[in-house]
């Protein structure tokens, strides 16, 4: 059984890196690095956060929050139904909820290979 989670556990760290991206254990939370965004895994569960404005931008800084907002789109929509929404200070997160490990980390790898194939489709 642990070597069955490790080897899941490397199928998500593999795909990662071989995109460029990074993911790092925090404790109970794990998060993943790409590029300009960043989302984070808890246990079962995808927290993709959306910064929300506070009036004190700047015009980079909207631009910036565009794009994460657009990734965090993109990934919610191939993560599929049903998300939650959760306001925390001037974030907001969605999330999904995955009945085990294998499921979270076969969906985010689906998600980013749709994203990947958009992307030279345009």
């Amino acid at each position: 059984m642990w070597i069955d989670i490790r080897a899941r556990m490397g199928k998500l760290e593999e795909y990662l890196k071989k995109k460029g991206f990074s993911i790092f254990n925090e404790g109970k939370r794990e998060r993943v690095i790409m590029d300009d965004y960043e989302f984070f895994i808890e246990n079962s569960t995808i927290l993709l956060p959306i910064p929300l404005p506070t009036g004190k931008e700047s015009l980079d800084d909207l631009i910036g929050m565009g794009t994460k907002y657009a990734r965090a789109s993109r990934i919610s929509q191939g993560l599929g139904a049903p998300l939650e929404y959760e306001l925390n200070g001037t974030t907001i997160y969605i999330i999904k909820r995955f009945q085990n490990r294998e499921d979270l980390e076969n969906s985010i790898i689906k998600s980013l290979e749709g994203i990947e194939s958009l992307r030279y489709f345009l």
